[in-house]
């Protein structure tokens, strides 16, 4: 199979011969190993027969006539990759990497809020690389006809139109209730089933169903805080057992609905975040703390898991959050590693709670006196190890996890959560002056793997008509 980096030029019909529908130079069709005509062009999922003409000239140039480009709904002045297939006689241009979102429109411009400069890194990114970036949400998603509404960034705005399905769909809906619905359930398993598109991270996580799942495996088994579904009649046992405990939503997130209960002497102290901080009730019985909790927790999916004596760093308690993602060689990797600091006025150290992030070589130097001191290499081959399980372990498509590891004072490593929709919102990058984020670039390299084009690396060239802006694999 040739493959090759190349730019695209739609031009109209009747400056080509007559039978011809493409053209390029002998240079590329080389590269190509593109000997046999005609051939059948894809791009996404969409499929149409080429006449190509060869000339001598040097160029990366693939000339495309308008009624081939409106066929395969493919845009122009894209810098891209292709490669060609002599067995099947199919060339393949792509790939085209669709991100999955739900958001809403206004005046025909997408509004992608806190989710807009991660968009557009991966939009510009996917242009030197050779991959096209488009934006869908579940409206557009139509699965009829082979096509679907999409955005595309150029020339630094987001413009919608018609495209094919995507090669690989990466799922960044941020909402359970949208994910669940039966319609766009049934258009993902369409485009997996009938048009093998690639589509990872496929779903939320369940927090009971990692837990049990990830007991089955017995290297996971001694990191695993002991967690159970809530049920009045283990408060008491639990409490006495580990002095102090978590209860959380199966389905939470962003520490919304947790629940601390500690046991200090006579009293039980039972904390809960709110808008404004931490809610703190003490009380004698534990009965009546189990007829408050049951209160509380009416409706509602709950877990009960052991409190853990994490480090501190002034006081304050720390855990680390990992970013795992699959790079070009389709194999678990970490992206980064950062260090969070719980707000003195909550009980957990998410962003969204008053956390605060940092790089986890910072704060593992400023841990408080007295404490073990976890290591950065510790840190990192355990969240690869908690990849590598998960894998095994669990159903569906995943090649990016947020992985929250904690260390308590005798230096012993715990996991805690396993997050399949890490944050993408601008106030989670620690390092604001790289141009673009290293997750983009895993995202894109992956991209590349999963279609085939991972060969191809180095400076693609800049679409003609555009300035260059400086700002295991697994199938389901």
């Amino acid at each position: 199979m040739g493959i090759a980096r190349c730019e695209i030029q739609v031009v109209p019909d009747h400056t080509f011969p007559q039978s011809i529908n493409m053209v390029m130079s002998r240079t590329l069709a080389e590269k190509l190993n593109l000997s046999h005509f005609p051939v059948w062009v894809k791009f996404g999922s969409r499929v149409a027969k080429g006449w190509i003409a060869i000339h001598s000239a040097k160029s990366p140039l693939i000339r495309i006539s308008s009624h081939l480009a409106r066929s395969l709904k493919l845009p122009d002045h894209l810098s891209i990759c292709a490669s060609y297939d002599s067995q099947s006689h199919c060339l393949r241009i792509g790939p085209l990497l669709g991100i999955l979102i739900n958001t809403e429109t206004t005046m025909n411009q997408p509004v992608f809020g806190a989710m807009t400069r991660f968009l557009e890194e991966c939009s510009l990114t996917g242009q030197e690389r050779g991959v096209c970036v488009a934006v869908f949400t579940p409206e557009q998603m139509m699965a009829e006809g082979g096509t679907s509404k999409g955005w595309l960034f150029h020339n630094r705005k987001w413009r919608s139109r018609e495209l094919p399905f995507p090669d690989v769909l990466y799922n960044r809906i941020t909402s359970r209730r949208i994910e669940r619905k039966p319609r766009l359930q049934s258009i993902l398993r369409f485009l997996r089933m009938h048009h093998g598109v690639y589509v990872f991270n496929t779903t939320f996580l369940d927090k009971r169903q990692v837990h049990e799942t990830l007991m089955r495996d017995p290297r996971m088994q001694n990191m695993l805080p002991e967690t159970h579904p809530y049920h009045p009649n283990r408060i008491r046992t639990m409490l006495n057992r580990h002095g102090s405990l978590y209860l959380k939503p199966t389905n939470g997130s962003l520490g919304s609905g947790i629940i601390r209960l500690i046991k200090t002497g006579r009293f039980i102290v039972c904390q809960y975040a709110t808008a404004n901080g931490t809610t703190t009730r003490v009380y004698r019985k534990i009965e009546t703390v189990i007829t408050h909790l049951n209160r509380r927790v009416k409706g509602s999916s709950y877990l009960i898991q052991q409190g853990l004596h994490l480090v501190t760093s002034r006081g304050r308690p720390v855990d680390f959050r990992v970013l795992v993602q699959k790079n070009l060689h389709g194999n678990w990797a970490i992206t980064s590693v950062v260090g969070r600091i719980a707000n003195d006025q909550h009980i957990v150290s998410n962003l969204a709670r008053g956390g605060t992030v940092r790089k986890a070589s910072d704060v593992i130097e400023e841990l408080d006196a007295h404490q073990s001191r976890p290591s950065i290499s510790k840190i990192r081959s355990t969240a690869l190890d908690v990849a590598n399980a998960f894998e095994e372990l669990v159903d569906g498509h995943y090649a990016e996890l947020g992985i929250d590891l904690a260390v308590d004072k005798a230096g012993k490593v715990w996991l805690l959560e396993i997050n399949s929709k890490p944050s993408k919102t601008d106030d989670t990058v620690i390092n604001p002056s790289l141009s673009t984020r290293p997750s983009v670039i895993r995202l894109i390299d992956y991209t590349l793997y999963l279609t085939r084009f991972a060969q191809i690396r180095g400076p693609f060239p800049q679409p003609r008509n555009q300035p260059r802006n400086v700002a295991g694999r697994k199938r389901i």
